[in-house]
């Protein structure tokens, strides 16, 4: 799964994929759209419900922090 945020002048990207051993990794990265700075940062789940938790409050927070979301947004039904 690929969530993608926009906001006037920064990016947000999440992506929740699964590893060999089963677990879920959640990938977050920011950066600014004029200079291209920013980050990363990585979380580890075992349990789905706990990454989609997760993947849920990180999306209401961008939407309220006036991000939206970006147009090539691709999201499985099996993850909402």
């Amino acid at each position: 799964m690929r969530l993608e945020f926009r906001s006037d002048v920064r990016g947000y990207v999440l992506m929740l994929n699964r590893d060999l051993f089963g677990a879920f990794i959640l990938q977050r990265r920011w950066f600014g759209l004029a200079n291209h700075r920013g980050g990363v940062k990585q979380q580890v789940f075992e349990d789905e419900e706990d990454a989609m938790r997760t993947v849920k409050r990180i999306r209401r927070e961008r939407e309220k922090h006036g991000y939206n979301r970006g147009r090539n947004t691709e999201i499985s039904a099996c993850w909402m």
